[in-house]
């Protein structure tokens, strides 16, 4: 009897000694990269030289590592490959396809929120476009450091620079990001009524707006998942008199012309997503404050919290769920000025099924879910001609099916007048197609319903940089 006890604690021992096997990693090479320095690569895997893992955990780790190196924008392919000899040390060869980091390129894009806002509210006007010339590197001096130079005219005439060093010292991870920018428009979004921004432009064209701001923010990066960074920003926005007279006297409040305030904002985020443009696995939690007014110029006074979670899990093969809640509340609860009251629908956040609609509030939440399924990932080798870079001679296309359902609610006390879609649940929902080309560039056809009984097909478009 006891024998039998002592063979079955002697064959569970054993059995646990060799499933805990691990191997160390003893040396990583880094193939490919000719611009990116390797620094760059570094903090972006979460493994080094030294470490210990299970053999059983390898290709989890393979798996999750290539993903991130894809998706931050700087590689076009990532493989890893680990060699492992008889004492259970390990090798590892990251190779690399860099993408094309610098984009010279003309603007030729829409001056309206959306394409959707453009296509049916604006009725395909070709005078709301902007043109230009943008320059943009997204890999300078290989330090994953962006420089972006613009001279857009056309709607929205603007001028801009912005330069971002991540990694100023070689043992450290801060960085810091300076920009300018100015800009302004003869036609302006002056007030909303039924949920949907009006606009204005006088007869003669003279300039309604303009807007100028600069900034300095200072980046840290502890570890792959950590993100900190903190700004100082100065802002000054000018209106023309004709906006307070006749159109809307609480553009800026109390019939105010101009507006100008500093403000200090500070963003956390802890990210464990895997693959960031589209991801079925990982999480993320964010933090922004913001303080709009410093109590220098006394012309603005805000105190804006802002959360976000967002949470993924894969099941089945090729299937995963997905769920962003994101909250908003701003703790000065004295009146906001039209101009900055911005809620819902602005930007990329809003509820699937009301592309067309804005929801303006002091406080707002928004839950989005979707159910996908990776139906397209190939991997195309092209042996064109000589003059085609190498980072477009590897492509990657994937399609992914998507089904969505979101909602929200967004609290406004004063600027309630025929916007009926405050202080309400909304919801929407509808099926999706998303296209990425090159691990970058991600296009998605919605076909969306909304709670009013309305549907239509939206488009949307992003990127990882």
């Amino acid at each position: 009897m006891f024998r039998w006890i002592f063979l079955c604690l002697l064959l569970f021992g054993t059995s646990l000694i060799f499933g805990q096997q691990q191997t160390e990693i003893v040396e990583i090479n880094y193939i490919g990269n000719k611009r990116t320095k390797e620094k760059i690569i570094r903090n972006e895997i979460d493994f080094k030289v030294g470490d210990k893992i299970a053999i059983e955990e390898i290709d989890q780790l393979i798996t999750d590592n290539e993903s991130r190196l894809k998706t931050i924008g700087l590689f076009n392919t990532a493989t890893i490959e680990v060699e492992t000899n008889d004492d259970f040390e390990s090798i590892v060869n990251i190779k690399l396809v860099e993408n094309w980091y610098l984009y010279p390129s003309p603007i030729f894009e829409l001056g309206d929120r959306s394409f959707n806002a453009w296509w049916q509210e604006q009725n395909r006007d070709l005078s709301r476009i902007n043109y230009g010339v943008r320059g943009r590197h997204y890999n300078l001096t290989g330090n994953k450091d962006p420089l972006l130079v613009v001279a857009q005219f056309g709607y929205t005439r603007k001028l801009e620079a912005e330069y971002s060093f991540p990694y100023v010292f070689e043992n450290s991870n801060t960085g810091f990001t300076g920009s300018v920018f100015f800009a302004d428009n003869r036609e302006i979004p002056f007030k909303t009524i039924g949920n949907r921004p009006q606009f204005f432009q006088h007869p003669d064209e003279r300039i309604m707006l303009k807007r100028f701001r600069t900034s300095l923010n200072v980046r840290m990066r502890p570890t792959v998942a950590i993100h900190q960074s903190i700004s100082l920003e100065f802002h000054r926005n000018t209106i023309d008199e004709f906006v307070v007279q006749e159109l809307n006297p609480d553009y800026f409040l109390n019939d105010r012309t101009s507006l100008q305030f500093f403000m200090v904002n500070y963003d956390l985020q802890y990210d464990k997503r895997i693959n960031y443009l589209m991801p079925y696995k990982g999480y993320r939690f964010r933090l922004n404050v913001k303080k709009e007014g410093l109590g220098i110029l006394k012309e603005h006074n805000s105190f804006i919290f802002q959360g976000v979670v967002e949470y993924f899990q894969p099941f089945r093969e090729y299937f995963g769920v997905g769920t962003k809640i994101l909250g908003k509340t701003n703790l000065i609860r004295s009146t906001q000025s039209f101009a900055n009251n911005t809620g819902l629908g602005w930007g990329g956040d809003l509820v699937r099924g009301y592309d067309l609609y804005v929801l303006d509030g002091i406080d707002h939440l928004l839950v989005k879910n979707h159910i996908k399924k990776r139906v397209i990932n190939y991997e195309y080798k092209l042996n064109g001609p000589k003059f085609i870079p190498d980072q477009f001679k590897s492509i990657n296309i994937q399609m992914h099916l998507r089904f969505n359902f979101d909602f929200a609610y967004v609290n406004e006390p004063v600027y309630i007048d025929t916007n009926t879609l405050n202080n309400r649940w909304i919801y929407g929902y509808g099926p999706a197609i998303d296209i990425i080309l090159y691990n970058s560039y991600l296009f998605s056809i919605e076909y969306s319903f909304n709670d009013l009984g309305e549907h239509g097909l939206f488009i949307q478009t992003s990127n990882a940089f």
